[in-house]
C-alpha cells in the first residue's frame, strides 16, 4: 500500500515539475501568416534537409508551393555544408575519432527576391569514434548522426521562424526612408 501511494506521490510531483519548468513536446511551431505559404529553394530539393524540413513545414500547417511566385515568402537554403575533422587516432592506429560538423545557411525573401531576414548559419557537431576493422557500422553511425544533426537545424529553423522578432519582421510594414 505504501508503496503504490509513494509511486503516485513521486509521478505526480514530477508531473507537477515538467509542467512548471516550461518543458514542452516538439510539436508543430505556430508561424506568422506570410509564412503559411512558402515555397523552398534550394540546390538539393530532393535531398534529405529538403525532405524532412518539407515535411516538418506541412506539419505545422505551412503550405509548400511549386514555384515562388504562388508563395507568400520563400525560404532559400543557401548551402549544406557536412565536414569532419581528424580529432585522435589511437597508439595502435586502429580507433580514429571525428568531429562531425553540419552548417545550413538559410534566408527568407519575398517572392520577387526582396530578402526579408538575412541569411543566418546554423551548425550542429557530433564526435564520432571509429575503429578500423568496422567501416561498414562506422558508416551507418556516421549516417545516422548526420541524420540527427539535420532533424537538429530543422527544429532550429523552425524555431527561429516562429520566433517573435521574425513574426514582427515579417507583418510590420516595411518603412521607407
Amino acid at each position: 500500500m505504501f508503496s503504490h501511494l509513494s509511486r503516485l506521490m513521486i509521478l505526480c510531483f514530477v508531473i507537477l515539475g515538467l509542467s512548471g519548468c516550461g518543458f514542452q513536446l516538439r510539436g508543430s511551431a505556430p508561424l506568422s501568416p506570410p509564412l503559411k505559404k512558402l515555397y523552398i529553394e534550394t540546390a538539393d530539393p530532393y535531398g534529405p534537409l529538403t525532405r524532412n524540413l518539407r515535411d516538418y513545414l506541412t506539419m505545422s500547417g505551412v503550405e509548400i508551393t511549386n514555384t515562388p511566385q504562388e508563395a507568400f515568402t520563400v525560404l532559400h537554403i543557401i548551402s549544406e555544408t557536412q565536414n569532419q575533422q581528424l580529432l585522435s587516432v589511437s597508439g595502435l592506429q586502429q580507433t580514429r575519432q571525428y568531429n562531425l560538423t553540419l552548417s545550413v545557411t538559410f534566408e527568407v525573401a519575398n517572392p520577387k527576391g526582396i530578402i526579408l531576414m538575412p541569411p543566418l548559419t546554423l551548425s550542429e557537431n557530433r564526435v564520432f569514434t571509429t575503429m578500423s576493422d568496422q567501416i561498414l557500422g562506422g558508416t551507418n553511425e556516421q549516417n545516422t548522426l548526420y541524420q540527427q544533426m539535420r532533424l537538429a537545424i530543422i527544429y532550429d529553423i523552425m524555431s527561429r521562424l516562429s520566433s517573435r522578432d521574425v513574426t514582427v519582421l515579417l507583418t510590420e510594414p516595411k518603412k521607407t526612408p
